[in-house]
Order: C-alpha cells, then sequence, then structure tokens
C-alpha cells in the first residue's frame, strides 16, 4: 500500500510560482534591523524592533537611512526637491541629529539588555537599503512619515523583497506583538515565501490563524493553509469568510480585529510597481486600515 506524502501549499501551484525561499538554519539567530528614516516615527519602531527582537531572542541593530542632496547620484529636479526639504525640516544632517536624539533617549529606557549598534547611511537611498539591510532577517519600518520614509518603504517593498514589520500609525509603546497573529492566507507563492520568512515570529506567537478569505465552497484554501502550517510545525486554527459586500483586506482586518489579534501578517503587493499603481488595492488598504502592526513581503 502506498502511503500518502506529506503536502504543503507548493503541492497546489504550478512550479513556476512555488517559493523560494529556504527555512533558516536550526541555531540560527534572526537579525533584526530598525530602519528610522524619519524622527516622527523612530521611537515606535524602535519599541516594535526590540519586542521582535526578543520574541525570537535575535540581535538588533538601528540605522538611520535618508537622502543627502550632496551624496546622491541623481536627476537634477530629485535634488532640487531634496535640497527644498531643507526649510521644513532642516538639512540632512539635522534630520539625523533628530533620528539620533530620539534613539538616545529609547536607548536609556529599553527593557532589552542586548546590545545595540547605530548607524547612520545618508545619500542614496536605494544604496544605503542595500547596504544596511542585505543581511537581516526582517526590518523595521515606518508605515508613513516623511519622503525618506516613503522612499524607504517603497525600495524595501519592491526592489529589497524583505520581510518587513511596520508599527501601527499609533503604535503605543509595550502594546503585544505576538499574543495572537493573523496570517492573510491564500494559495499563492507570495504567500508561502512571506510565511516561511517570518517562521521564526509564527513560531513564537501565542496564537496563529489562519483566514481565508473568499475560499472556495469546499474550502480547499483553509485546508492547504493547515496543511502548510503543519508541515512548519506551526499550531494553526483557520477560517474562511466572504468578503462581499466589503473589500477583501475590509474583511481581514475586520475578522482579525474581531478575534483580538495584535499582527498580521500577509504577502504584500500582488502585481509589481507600475501595476500596482493602477489596481493595486489589497495591500494598500492594509497599510491605511489595519490597526496592528503588519509583517509584510512582497
Amino acid at each position: 500500500m502506498l502511503e500518502r506524502a506529506e503536502m504543503t501549499v507548493s503541492d497546489y501551484l504550478p512550479s513556476s510560482e512555488r517559493a523560494d525561499v529556504e527555512e533558516a538554519p536550526a541555531g540560527s539567530v534572526p537579525k533584526i534591523a530598525v530602519v528610522l528614516p524619519d524622527p516622527i516615527t523612530a521611537r515606535a519602531c524602535l519599541d516594535v524592533g526590540e519586542a521582535a527582537a526578543l520574541a525570537v531572542e535575535g540581535t538588533l541593530s538601528v540605522v538611520h537611512i535618508g537622502a543627502d542632496p550632496a551624496s546622491m547620484l541623481s536627476s537634477a529636479e530629485e535634488i532640487d526637491i531634496q535640497f527644498l526639504r531643507e526649510r521644513y525640516e532642516g538639512t540632512a544632517g539635522e534630520r539625523v541629529a533628530q533620528v539620533r536624539s530620539v534613539f538616545d533617549e529609547w536607548l536609556s529606557n529599553r527593557r532589552g539588555t542586548g546590545p545595540v549598534s547605530w548607524r547612520d547611511c545618508s545619500g542614496d537611498i536605494d544604496q544605503c537599503l542595500d547596504l544596511e539591510t542585505r543581511d537581516a532577517d526582517l526590518v523595521i519600518v515606518p508605515r508613513t512619515g516623511n519622503l525618506d520614509a516613503r522612499d524607504v518603504v517603497h525600495g524595501l517593498l519592491f526592489h529589497s523583497h524583505k520581510l518587513c514589520l511596520l508599527p501601527a500609525y499609533r503604535q503605543q509603546g509595550d502594546m503585544p506583538l505576538l499574543t495572537h497573529v493573523a496570517v492573510g492566507w491564500k494559495p499563492d507563492g507570495k504567500v508561502e515565501r512571506t510565511i516561511k520568512a517570518a517562521l521564526p515570529w509564527l513560531r513564537a506567537a501565542r496564537q496563529v490563524t489562519a483566514i481565508c478569505v473568499d475560499d472556495d465552497k469546499g474550502r480547499s484554501s483553509e485546508n492547504a493553509a493547515a496543511e502548510q502550517f503543519a508541515a512548519l510545525h506551526v499550531d494553526v486554527t483557520t477560517a474562511s469568510l466572504r468578503s462581499h459586500p466589503e473589500s477583501v483586506a475590509s474583511a481581514l482586518v475586520g475578522h482579525a480585529a474581531s478575534i483580538g489579534a495584535t499582527c498580521i501578517v500577509a504577502g504584500a503587493y500582488r502585481h509589481g510597481e507600475f501595476l500596482e499603481m493602477i489596481v493595486g488595492r489589497v495591500t494598500r488598504d492594509l497599510l491605511t486600515h489595519a490597526q496592528v502592526p503588519l509583517l509584510l513581503m512582497h
């Protein structure tokens, strides 16, 4: 008699869509990088980064990344825009000093005891992101903020394809991060890659719920989600719901709130940059409406 092979969501996908993210070797220490492009959002990013590091006993590094027109290789128009910022936000050096002041205050009152490194990388944002986050398993970045913050989020999600943790808009100090993690799940390669990248934090969570929005009548997505999490040795509760008349993002956010989720994990941006500007909606709605931190990966 043939035995049934254990299956994951990859078995339900075409080979071209199967995930290429490998699970981290056993015993490896996750590396968390906190990127601070904006002094206003810096404290929330630092608090969430600390929580993410403590949950998995990971290392924590902090870096300011911002545009410096004196070091940029860009168009004259872009450089002029950067110089115009100085009237309202100060020079590149003054912006670094503002972020460093927030970091120093946080450092004197932080919960953790492990070492935290500080670096400044001012210049071309994409080059700085590649240099400073290349080895990171998780990057903490704000959802919004000044021009640097928006460029950082865009670069990390679309170009670096890093797992990103984005605090809530109104992040309050020691709010729980991994008490109850909601996962927006569907049979898609991007989702599986996100889950594998987020595995240390999913395993550290007290409770995980996989939410399948607009599943078919046979609940094949819900069944496949249970298969995947079982294969990854993560205890999970599954749920199926319909989005109509709401959007998919609204349904996911609403159900996550109803079960007391403290974080939402989801694949970010189904399409490339150009199409997302025209037809993108789910990720933008999540970034706008979710009241808890988001773990996203493109």
